[in-house]
């Protein structure tokens, strides 16, 4: 049989491998956080001249920072047992709902948003890690309790209280984007943990109602959908950071302009390294840049959704399905409201945006997913079965050597 004849059964056995969904994780969130680490550093370059004594690299450096505390987190999490992540998981919850108190009596604002809070020389936000807090809480109750949801009195008591005073806490700082994420992701988790359908539909009405309510008791938010929905918005004005997305998009081009020759970053688009940092991919490295992101964003859903249907421990299959509802479809409202699908809603990229909580957290999400593709029914056999690199760098040494 030829090489080529055996190349078919080789990539399905390769894909059959319960080691598989471990490394479609590694590869997309490695491809993301290279392009996040590659468009950050240009975007906030100009930013940082402006903001700082004239070095380029002052906001680039703190990423960087953000990015070894965060590879740090996954890599420790990706090699901590099921187990104690079943542990962990109301300590994290608890620990962030704290803190989401403690923003509420001294916290910082920042985009007519209050969700920072100052720790020593730093900042983070609390509802980063409320969001990994609630997802594996959600999993550990649900998973106990998830024969018994044919009730309200069973979906409130214990997940759906503390996930509405999660949500409350978020909501009382005004960052409806966050909460937004957090209702997707309860929804994600109580989906799999196998929730009746006529239950969703009951609270579709209520959270549609509760979100008419929140847009209209806040004038920048209804004016933001007003905006969103008029054919005649202001450039000049209201429409100018969606607009220059746009702009910048467009140059792009198939090819993009090349690393680092955006124009829409020299103090024309808003938000460049953050919210909008996808359109500024879109400008540099063009639609093949914008796809290969989307790409790798595709892989991750490819690997939960592997999580979700291989693994048999109920906690590991709504907690994955809960954080990638978080990193996915948090993604998918951020790309929309740069090419102009949805309203300015002030939630960053993934893996990919500026800010160190966004990124740290994400990261240590990652990691917990990597830690239940591990626990996958036969991934250890799997990676036990793998040679060492050492092995097989010797045996190609060895294959040239003989030749």
């Amino acid at each position: 049989m030829t090489a080529t004849e055996q190349r078919p059964r080789t990539l399905a056995g390769a894909w059959k491998s319960p080691a598989a969904t471990y490394y479609l994780l590694a590869a997309s969130s490695t491809i993301l956080l290279l392009v996040g680490l590659a468009v950050v550093l240009s975007s906030s370059s100009i930013y940082s001249i402006r903001s700082s004594d004239g070095n380029p690299y002052t906001l680039f450096i703190i990423q960087l920072a953000a990015f070894a505390v965060g590879l740090a987190a996954m890599i420790v999490g990706s090699r901590m047992p099921v187990r104690l992540w079943k542990r962990a998981a109301p300590w994290v919850l608890f620990v962030s709902m704290g803190l989401l108190v403690l923003v509420m009596t001294s916290g910082v604002s920042s985009g007519g948003n209050q969700n920072w809070i100052r720790l020593g020389p730093v900042s983070a936000q609390p509802s980063e890690i409320a969001k990994l807090g609630l997802a594996l809480y959600l999993g550990v109750v649900l998973a106990k309790f998830r024969r018994h949801l044919t009730s309200f009195k069973r979906i409130f008591v214990p997940g759906g209280i503390m996930a509405m005073v999660v949500i409350g806490l978020v909501l009382a700082g005004r960052d409806m984007g966050t909460a937004i994420i957090l209702s997707i992701l309860v929804a994600a988790a109580f989906w799999v943990a196998g929730l009746p359908a006529r239950f969703f539909g009951v609270f579709a009405v209520l959270g549609a109602g509760a979100i008419a309510l929140l847009v209209t008791v806040q004038q920048s938010r209804f004016d933001r959908i007003m905006q969103w929905l008029s054919s005649t918005c202001d450039n000049q004005d209201a429409c100018w950071q969606s607009q220059h997305g746009t702009y910048a998009l467009a140059s792009g081009g198939l090819w993009g302009l090349g690393p680092g020759m955006s124009r829409e970053k020299w103090g024309y688009l808003p938000a460049a390294d953050n919210d909008f940092i996808y359109a500024v991919l879109g400008e540099e490295f063009g639609l093949l840049g914008t796809l290969l992101v989307l790409f790798a964003f595709a892989m991750m859903v490819v690997a939960i959704n592997r999580i979700v249907h291989r693994n048999k421990d109920p906690f590991v299959q709504i907690a994955g399905a809960a954080i990638g509802a978080w990193i996915v479809c948090q993604a998918c409202i951020n790309i929309a409201v740069v090419v102009g699908l949805a309203p300015v809603t002030g939630v960053p990229l993934p893996l990919v945006s500026s800010g160190g909580s966004s990124l740290i957290m994400s990261m240590a999400a990652v990691g917990v997913l990597m830690a239940f593709a591990r626990a996958e029914p036969g991934a250890a056999e799997a990676f036990a079965a793998r040679p060492s690199a050492v092995r097989r760098s010797l045996a190609v040494l060895s294959r040239g050597r003989r030749g």
